[in-house]
């Protein structure tokens, strides 16, 4: 089969790495793949060579691509192509790219209530094929040496990567008043409140508490309404977990954007820079214990946990119904419910000083990765929907 990957913008690089690692397990596995980066000024020209000699199938992620399209409409439409796209983020995020008019639309997503939240919204109703496919581990070529005297000269604690964001803003405050925006606010209130609350249950529960009920129409109408609600729960719940840890002296090297101020107030924690995704790949080989905080995927898994692993790091994560399916709590995966997230930093302080516990986390998930989270993992999945779509 033949594919053109985009290869787009990325904050710290790591959605390209997924495109250019994606790329090199579906050549692994006989396609034919070329790379589209849409970065360079001469974009245009690749972009339109691509188009003169079409594949079987365009890729890009987080819906890059999608608008592709002329005075007739959808440029795949009429090269007969199939477009396929994996969102790492929440549906609410990405409206107008997921509503494009594209007949053979394959869109993967991150998150299996991402996925029930796209089959009752009308106007996700376009997707020729929606499914769940978290990112597979982003590698380094070099083998990871999983032994214990290894893992022993790690010098790096605990890792955390990624923006803090702040305290979170609510973005509906300055609308006017609606009973939208009471919903909205109720909506964030109760993820707030609830760590494993998706926004779809979040709606039809401050809906039923009205004496409502959520109709097609009415999800139609509030879909554009609830991006500020589930931005607030992300950040809520990041923000108050970080507290948690500056508080009780977590030890934590912390690199991303937006961490003066946090690091400048929590000692305990040492600030590295704003940083790369591959810059964290080589501090990964570094570390013993990698925190993740899953950016309100209730029921998915972020990227960082796998490649966490496949470098030979544990993990210590709020949970998911995926990881509780995808991993042996307490030997490949530590997790905490938010509803006991006063007690993180206490569970992450005795993991950090047991090593040799540590130790055999950090084994038995690197196995488990190595053996079903890599990219190679995904490219079959996603080859077997396109062919679907076909």
């Amino acid at each position: 089969m033949r594919f053109v990957l985009f290869k787009g913008q990325s904050q710290y690089g790591s959605l390209r790495l997924h495109i250019d690692q994606l790329a090199e397990a579906l050549r692994q596995q006989e396609h034919d793949v070329r790379v589209v980066d849409l970065e360079p000024p001469e974009r245009m020209a690749a972009i339109n060579a691509a188009l003169a000699d079409p594949p079987d199938c365009f890729f890009g992620i987080g819906g890059v691509g999608s608008d592709l399209r002329n005075a007739s409409g959808s440029v795949y439409d009429q090269l007969g192509a199939v477009y396929a796209t994996l969102y790492v983020d929440h549906p609410v995020h990405h409206v107008p790219r997921i509503t494009a008019s594209i007949r053979r639309y394959v869109a993967f997503f991150l998150d299996r209530s991402h996925v029930q939240f796209l089959a009752g919204w009308p106007g996700a109703r376009g997707l020729a094929v929606r499914s769940f496919l978290p990112p597979g581990a982003n590698e380094l070529p070099e083998p990871v040496d999983a032994s214990d005297e290894a893992f022993a000269r790690r010098d790096i604690p605990l890792l955390f990567t990624g923006t803090y964001r702040g305290p979170p803003q609510p973005g509906w405050a300055a609308w006017e008043e609606s009973p939208a925006k009471e919903v909205v606010g109720e909506i964030a209130g109760r993820m707030a409140a609830d760590g494993a609350l998706p926004i779809l249950d979040a709606l039809k529960a401050s809906l039923a508490s009205r004496g409502g009920q959520l109709t097609p129409e009415l999800f139609d109408q509030f879909v554009p309404l609830l991006q500020p609600a589930q931005a607030f729960a992300e950040a809520y719940h990041r923000d108050a977990l970080l507290h948690a840890l500056g508080r009780a002296g977590v030890p934590m090297h912390v690199y991303g954007n937006g961490w003066e101020a946090l690091t400048a107030l929590y000692p305990s924690f040492v600030y590295g820079g704003v940083g790369s995704f591959e810059e964290t790949m080589r501090l990964l080989r570094r570390t013993r214990l990698v925190l993740n905080t899953n950016n309100g995927f209730v029921a998915g898994g972020h990227e960082r946990v796998f490649t966490a692993m496949c470098a030979g790091a544990a993990v210590f994560s709020d949970a998911s119904k995926y990881y509780a399916e995808a991993f042996k709590e307490g030997r490949e995966i530590v997790t905490f419910p938010w509803s006991r997230m006063a007690g993180a930093p206490e569970q992450l302080l005795a993991l950090m000083d047991d090593t040799p516990r540590l130790a055999g986390i950090a084994r038995g998930g690197h196995k488990r990765a190595m053996a079903e989270h890599r990219w190679s993992d995904r490219a079959s999945k996603i080859v077997k929907a396109v062919k679907q779509a076909r």
